[in-house]
């Protein structure tokens, strides 16, 4: 078996535990995962760096969405090699990427003990891509999930930092009925915006508790 990214040969060693399939197929090499950095957590709502809540979460403390997300977990920082991950599965639509980060992902959702709620896609760039990239890694790390949110015709990405975070109206409810703990994941934390956002509708619509789980925070 090749490497995802490198399509260098996988080293693989058998062991007793796959015998009882209780590994994980590796997807990449140690030299892959190596380029990878894993946050440590820190800023107990977006994991940046440094003791207590972080500066920008602070500002967000004092918003009208304050409380919006109880607590977050973001896994990798966007370094050079998650940017070439990202692009090579996100924009030219690797799909089989989506097993690189999922059992960790998934472990992390799980942890939370929470309905898992992806993120939905611009409907734009979904037709676009052709599949919802949050979507394929809960899938392929054998997830259970249930979309309660629709996303309006907006695309953040083409937007500043200022522009993002003023962006309002972002989602709608799309009529599921609303669990009392949710875990909102999504693939990447910018500033935040989009996350609030759901996290603030989802709470208006009867949800006690809203956390997060990102794979990557920028």
């Amino acid at each position: 078996m090749n490497c995802y990214l490198c399509e260098g040969v996988l080293d693989l060693k058998p062991s007793w535990r796959d015998l009882f399939f209780i590994d994980r197929e590796e997807t990449v090499c140690l030299n892959c995962s190596a380029t990878f950095e894993k946050l440590i957590q820190g800023c107990k709502i977006c994991s940046a760096s440094g003791p207590g809540i972080c500066e920008e979460c602070t500002h967000w403390e004092t918003t009208e969405f304050r409380g919006t997300i109880d607590y977050g977990q973001c896994l990798y920082v966007y370094n050079d090699a998650m940017k070439d991950y990202f692009h090579q599965f996100k924009f030219l639509q690797d799909v089989v990427l989506a097993e690189v980060f999922a059992e960790e992902l998934v472990k992390a959702v799980r942890k939370t003990k929470a309905a898992a709620v992806p993120i939905p896609m611009n409907p734009v760039k979904l037709r676009k891509r052709t599949f919802a990239q949050v979507d394929s890694i809960l899938e392929a790390g054998g997830a259970d999930y249930v979309h309660l949110l629709q996303k309006n015709e907006e695309v953040q990405g083409e937007k500043n930092k200022g522009e993002r975070i003023s962006t309002r109206g972002l989602f709608t409810l799309n009529g599921n009925s609303v669990p009392k703990n949710i875990v909102l994941v999504d693939d990447m934390y910018t500033t935040g915006t989009t996350l609030r956002l759901a996290a603030k509708i989802l709470k208006e619509a009867g949800a006690e508790t809203v956390a997060f789980v990102a794979l990557i925070r920028a």
